[in-house]
């Protein structure tokens, strides 16, 4: 988590989704992108990385880390002519939402977790 992320979004200085999604949530510039693009609706691999003028392995990898993270989704559809090919969406802006604030809960507790033992520690040493 990047602290002058925190700084930015604390003191309101022009906070924008992408901020708290990369500070509290850890996704890079890439992965922000394909998924405000899969929000869009569904796509493949080749379509998001022409979209985002991007090479397709580093598309790959940001949309395997968004579905692994829970922040998108793969399915499976049938072509005419026969065979299948995958398609991506990314979750709704308010499941995104909600995974933001299950994120900054456990930031919050593990932070009240360090105070409480830093300060044990160092009220010891006074």
């Amino acid at each position: 988590m990047a602290m002058l992320g925190v700084q930015r979004i604390m003191t309101g200085q022009n906070v924008e989704a992408s901020d708290v999604m990369h500070c509290f949530l850890g996704l890079r510039t890439l992965e922000i992108d394909v998924y405000f693009y899969l929000l869009k609706g569904q796509a493949t691999v080749k379509e998001v990385s022409e979209a985002l003028g991007r090479n397709r392995s580093s598309v790959q990898r940001s949309i395997q880390n968004l579905v692994q993270r829970g922040f998108g989704h793969r399915r499976t559809r049938t072509l005419r002519k026969g065979g299948y090919e995958y398609v991506y969406e990314a979750v709704s802006l308010a499941k995104m939402k909600d995974l933001i604030k299950e994120a900054l809960d456990s930031f919050y507790k593990q932070v009240e977790v360090f105070l409480d033992q830093y300060w044990a520690k160092a009220a010891k040493k006074a």
